[in-house]
């Protein structure tokens, strides 16, 4: 997985010389936490809510006139990301660093972000939690062939999702699927909405599709 399949495009940025407090006003009606500062169309720093927050509490009743502007309150010089990157390594770099969002640049334009946000969304891909059909979780010993033994186990299941994590205490794969039906079965028909009569379902199963003549 690369940062380009999961970062937010194209990306919104703010220039450095606005007032902070229409940084502030801006960000609040739109919902945004971080914005990437630009200065003639080159990233310069990053400055979140909270930072402008603070920043306003240090002049309560001058919000207006504050002469304080985005570079005066922003991060400069952030840690950035190639849409090329992998994600797994921009993820190790926001958990290392302790930050919740990274610019994404190339040929040195803004063109995305990434934030914890997205990351809890390929999470939760990863885990196909948006996939029908069970879970079923396995214990792979490092000594087992890691496929070979979940081959073994899932049999003739269909895996739809499979995520593996190492634990070297116990030494062992935990391993993690979401499967539906068996090798060699037909998928279930779909369920379709029709409209319902007296005592009748308003489900029904669609038939299956007759072979091209």
């Amino acid at each position: 997985m690369f940062v380009r399949d999961w970062m937010s495009s194209p990306a919104v940025t703010i220039q450095a010389r606005i007032p902070a407090a229409i940084a502030l006003e801006f960000m609040q009606k739109h919902k945004i936490r971080r914005l990437p500062v630009v200065e003639s169309g080159t990233l310069v720093g990053i400055i979140t809510k909270n930072d402008l927050h603070a920043e306003m509490g240090r002049h309560k009743g001058d919000r207006v006139t504050s002469k304080k502007t985005v570079e005066d309150v922003m991060t400069p010089g952030p840690w950035t990301v190639s849409p090329d990157d992998t994600f797994e390594s921009a993820a190790l770099l926001m958990l290392r660093q302790k930050i919740s969002g990274l610019p994404v640049v190339k040929d040195d334009k803004v063109v995305g972000m990434l934030t914890e946000s997205d990351v809890f969304r390929a999470f939760a891909a990863m885990l196909g939690l948006a996939e029908q059909g069970p879970r079923i979780t396995m214990q792979i010993p490092e000594s087992e062939d890691l496929l070979e033994g979940i081959r073994k186990r899932a049999g003739r299941l269909k895996i739809r999702t499979l995520v593996t994590l190492y634990n070297p205490r116990a030494k062992r794969w935990e391993v993690a699927v979401r499967v539906r039906g068996r090798m060699g079965e037909e998928d279930e028909p779909e369920a379709v909405p029709q409209p319902s009569k007296k005592g009748a379902s308003g489900l029904h199963k669609r038939p299956p599709a007759e072979p091209a003549k």
